[in-house]
């Protein structure tokens, strides 16, 4: 936990220091590239690692799909109860 915290620290003090050139937002952009890339890898390889959450998966995916239909309904019967209760006060 410490040794993140560190990193991060140092990264705010070098981008503090260095000036904001293109060339050093080029390379910073292609360090970003990689590691997002590197992070989504190994992401990808634990999940795949995981037996319990492979043999689930059909299970977590209609979770989700319930999930998504269900928040984006209320969303939209929210949205529409608070602009029909706006509209009457303000007539």
């Amino acid at each position: 936990m410490w040794s993140i915290i560190i990193v991060l620290i140092v990264g705010i003090g070098i981008g503090s220091v260095l000036k904001p050139t293109d060339k050093i937002k080029n390379i910073i952009s292609k360090f970003q590239f990689v590691g997002v890339t590197l992070l989504l890898f190994a992401m990808g390889a634990g999940l795949g690692l995981n037996k319990d959450l492979l043999n689930n998966l059909k299970d977590i995916g209609w979770i989700g799909f319930v999930f998504a239909v269900l928040t984006t309904l209320f969303s939209i019967i929210c949205v529409y109860l608070s602009t029909t209760l706006f509209e009457r006060r303000s007539k």
